[in-house]
């Protein structure tokens, strides 16, 4: 079987044991193109069809280029490790809680503000404590905890419709893990610290619960990916990354990770 990897990350090349040939490009060596209504992607001049599987490992920031990508790999029948209306939710960080809360998904109650003025009145919508997180187009520049009324208005002052957006979230203190999910194989890590985010600093493996388990799970199918890193505090999840850490879920969990993923692809491309 032959994976095309897009990536400009060095790391999880121990995936490509798993497969009988495997050519790793850049983002920018992929193209998508359009001649004579015919769509394709060329791979410094080649179709994108010579393979059997494709992982992608495209930034957030990259959503809208990524989402016309994987829209024509996906036209082709080729099987990816997400779709491109997965990826795109789950880089679109405003709208993926949209899709998680329509498809009743637990997670918490979020608000997203487009400028300093429509925080005005916020607690009277969302209950505190709350997790803020401030996006500059796709990429998170700032997150935070907040505790008071006075610290909403402080986080979002300054932002600007159109240039930036703010994300907040009901806080809710409980179990944390982060799960690496293939096809319904979850492989998960514990953060057991008293700090209120899920970092990578604090992570231990450990077998979750079986109604947390289905939670990931459900994430997945409502999203339509195959493989990504789905994030839980509360039984909540609070959020879904399209790249997991391949590595780091190998390193922490003693699991042939790049074998379940390969896998998945796997069965992707018999169907």
């Amino acid at each position: 079987m032959k994976l095309l990897k897009i990536t400009d990350d060095k790391d999880n090349e121990q995936l490509d044991q798993h497969f009988d040939e495997v050519e790793t490009v850049s983002i920018e060596e992929v193209a998508p193109e359009v001649r004579e209504n015919k769509s394709d992607v060329k791979i410094n001049g080649r179709s994108v069809e010579q393979f059997d599987a494709v992982y992608a490992n495209i930034p957030e920031k990259n959503a809208v280029f990524g989402r016309v990508l994987l829209e024509v790999i996906e036209e082709k029948g080729i099987p990816l490790n997400y779709s491109s209306t997965s990826f795109f939710a789950m880089s679109k960080k405003n709208y993926l809680y949209s899709v998680l809360h329509e498809k009743k998904v637990s997670a918490p109650k979020t608000a997203v503000i487009a400028d300093e003025k429509s925080a005005r009145n916020l607690e009277n919508y969302l209950k505190g404590p709350l997790v803020a997180r401030k996006f500059e187009g796709f990429e998170e520049s700032e997150e935070k905890k907040i505790d008071t009324v006075e610290d909403i208005s402080g986080f979002t002052e300054g932002v600007e419709y159109g240039e930036q957006f703010v994300l907040f979230q009901e806080f809710s203190k409980g179990s944390k893990y982060r799960c690496l999910i293939a096809d319904n194989e979850v492989v998960s890590l514990e953060d057991n610290s008293e700090e209120w985010s899920i970092g990578k600093d604090n992570l231990r493996y450990s077998n979750i619960p079986s109604d947390i388990e289905e939670l990931v799970i459900d994430a997945k199918n409502s999203l339509g990916f195959k493989t990504a890193e789905v994030l839980v505090r509360d039984e909540e999840v609070i959020d879904v990354n399209p790249n997991p850490d391949l590595d780091m879920y190998a390193e922490i969990s003693g699991k042939d990770v790049y074998k379940i993923v390969a896998e998945a692809m796997k069965d992707g491309a018999e169907e």
